[in-house]
């Protein structure tokens, strides 16, 4: 009976002592989210677009819609958050892929929380979506910030972020 008792006591100061960590962790470490998520336009998206009549097939299925997010959820020690692309997309993509886009970063230091967001609409047309995946394979998304008096640095590769939606 006293051997259970113990036994019993060991795996509960255990079992709090990972809980105790695993929360520290989460509390003070970076939470990085990165996406690039592809989708078909939708009508009012594809009836804005301009000069759609120069494309080989201007169909609204040929028109695809590309969201790169990234999010980091950051503590109080990090500083200078910096974020860049090795390449931009738009020449990643090239000239016969990227048809219209737009992009904005946001530092919310209430919050703890940095995003990086582009929405582009992509003309895919003569391009497959493992064309587009290699395309974007050659693209490397780096985040850099200070911590602790040293500086640090993440890099993603695009191509393994994409998920493509029917």
């Amino acid at each position: 009976m006293i051997r259970k008792t113990i036994w019993l006591m060991v795996t509960l100061i255990l079992f709090l002592l990972f809980f105790v960590s695993g929360y520290l962790y989460h509390l003070f470490a970076p939470g990085m989210e990165i996406r690039t998520v592809i989708t078909p336009i939708d009508k009012e998206t594809y009836q804005s677009l301009e000069s759609v009549e120069y494309a080989e097939h201007p169909e609204q299925k040929n028109f695809r819609k590309l969201t790169f997010t990234f999010t980091l959820k950051y503590s109080d020690k990090m500083k200078d958050i910096k974020a860049e692309m090795s390449e931009p997309l738009k020449n990643l993509l090239t000239y016969d892929v990227y048809w219209t886009g737009e992009s904005f970063a946001f530092d919310d230091e209430k919050r703890n929380k940095f995003i990086v967001q582009e929405d582009i609409v992509l003309y895919m047309g003569e391009v497959s979506e493992e064309d587009l995946v290699k395309l974007l394979d050659d693209g490397v998304f780096i985040v850099a910030w200070m911590e602790d008096g040293k500086e640090k640095r993440k890099e993603f590769n695009l191509g393994e972020t994409v998920l493509f939606i029917q």
